[in-house]
């Protein structure tokens, strides 16, 4: 009998052990946020290591990461804060890669808000060239350092993230970027609302692409806009959490 009433407690103890192990892991309660880095790809991020419980936690509880990236801005005409309106009612923070020749008296005060709402400002190059096809370093320099330079003026710190516009880049570009103290930041997933206008398909090649540990490509443009809260909402139903890149250094380890 006694023997009965002991196994009985072992078993109901281990059921209770086991069914709160795996709420902590569902829910994640209680561990550190998760950090990221850009991989050695530079077109997707990694979680850094020494998060192996975390990792347990997002795979039972079907929890994925996906990077917002938006490219070619400022737009103006309140297409800007449309995008930051609806991004914070998601609690999502993004990444806005600018172009300097687009900031103008009129939106310049744009990147005051970005930055105010916790986004990361990154370099576009000047003119949005295509820049492994130029030849000349001080023209390159200027598209490359020159944006970094004027970004500085305008916000008092230099962008760490460049990304090349048409994701076209080389190795004098790259070598460029890091002299400028930047990483390069390409993407492995594509709204393509650069030349797509209307916004059901931007939001089926966005979810069609879109996985775990993903930067997915958007612009500030007012078909994006406009479908930007149906996108999130749905990348939500999937179990997407919204995150940014560390500004970590190269030596970082990731699992």
């Amino acid at each position: 009998m006694l023997l009965y009433a002991y196994r009985r407690y072992v078993f109901t103890l281990a059921v209770l052990l086991t069914y709160f192990l795996y709420a902590m892991l569902l829910t994640g309660r209680g561990m550190t946020q998760p950090h990221f880095m850009v991989d050695q790809t530079a077109s997707n991020v990694k979680q850094a290591s020494g998060l192996s419980l975390r990792k347990v936690s997002d795979f039972l509880a079907g929890r994925k990461y996906v990077v917002l990236t938006f490219d070619d801005g400022p737009y103006g005409y309140g297409v800007d804060e449309q995008i930051m309106a609806t991004l914070q009612k998601h609690h999502a923070r993004a990444m806005f890669f600018l172009v300097c020749s687009h900031i103008n008296d009129a939106n310049r005060d744009v990147l005051g808000k970005l930055e105010g709402a916790g986004h990361l400002i990154g370099n576009h190059s000047y003119d949005h060239l295509k820049l492994a096809t130029l030849t000349s370093r001080p023209e390159l320099q200027h598209e490359i350092d020159g944006c970094s330079q004027r970004l500085a003026q305008l916000t008092g710190r230099r962008p760490y993230y460049f990304r090349p516009p048409f994701g076209m880049t080389s190795p004098l570009v790259t070598q460029l970027a890091q002299a400028a103290g930047m990483k390069q930041l390409l993407w492995n997933a594509n709204s393509q609302d650069s030349w797509m206008t209307q916004p059901e398909q931007i939001l089926h090649w966005s979810l069609e692409q879109t996985e775990d540990q993903s930067v997915l490509l958007l612009h500030e443009k007012p078909a994006t806009a406009a479908v930007l809260d149906d996108l999130l909402t749905r990348l939500e139903q999937r179990g997407f959490q919204f995150v940014l890149p560390d500004q970590l250094s190269d030596n970082t380890a990731i699992n």
